[in-house]
């Protein structure tokens, strides 16, 4: 009888392993699905931040990646080019300052730190509220175009609610002041990197 009740215990045991095992398997290839979707989706915003026909590279292969004050991860840095010449700079960076988390962006900017277009890829703010930077809600995020530093002012760089030449977003300060500051953040990296160091021709998973 023992024996039996022992035997039913393995049993159930292993179903459970078996069970949990299964699990694990699931979700893991969720996780690489959800991921390998993000990317692609990267990707394929990285070339609608420039102008058709401005580079000649393959953007995914030719990258570095530096670090922005005050940010914890650094930012992934793709380089076009056309024949050789540098053409423009895509940040790819995440900022933790968001209301509800991280916001993970895209900074196009040309080698004269004018920025060509901003884009939101990820983040977990209010549906109605923050999720505005995203530009399929609204147009906030176009405002940036065109900017540089000291286009506004480095006193500027801020929302209108905190004194600066950005519009906020109702009810979402938190939210707009990130995304402010990230790019602000991407052109002093850009300004402050050595040219012949972002520029350099190494490519691969640096």
């Amino acid at each position: 009888m023992a024996t039996g009740r022992w035997q039913a215990g393995v049993k159930l045991v292993a179903l459970g392993l078996a069970a949990a095992l299964l699990l694990a398997g699931l979700d893991q290839l969720t996780r690489e699905r959800i991921a390998d979707q993000q990317q692609r989706r990267a990707l394929a915003t990285l070339t609608e931040l420039l102008p058709p026909g401005s580079f000649d590279n393959n953007l995914v292969d030719d990258h570095i990646d530096l670090d922005l004050a005050g940010f914890e991860q650094p930012a992934r840095v793709y380089r076009a080019r056309a024949a050789g010449a540098p053409v423009a700079v895509i940040f790819d960076l995440v900022t933790g300052r968001g209301y509800s988390g991280d916001i993970r962006m895209l900074v196009a900017a040309d080698p004269q730190g004018r920025v060509l277009g901003v884009r939101v890829l990820e983040h977990r703010e209010t549906p109605g509220l923050g999720d505005r930077i995203e530009i399929e809600r609204s147009d906030w995020i176009r405002q940036f175009t065109g900017t540089r530093l000291g286009e506004p002012a480095e006193e500027r760089w801020a929302t209108s609610r905190r004194g600066g030449d950005f519009d906020g977003l109702t009810s979402a300060t938190i939210t707009a002041e990130a995304v402010v500051q990230a790019v602000r953040a991407a052109l002093e990296t850009l300004d402050q990197t050595d040219q012949q160091r972002l520029w350099q021709p190494e490519t691969g998973s640096g």
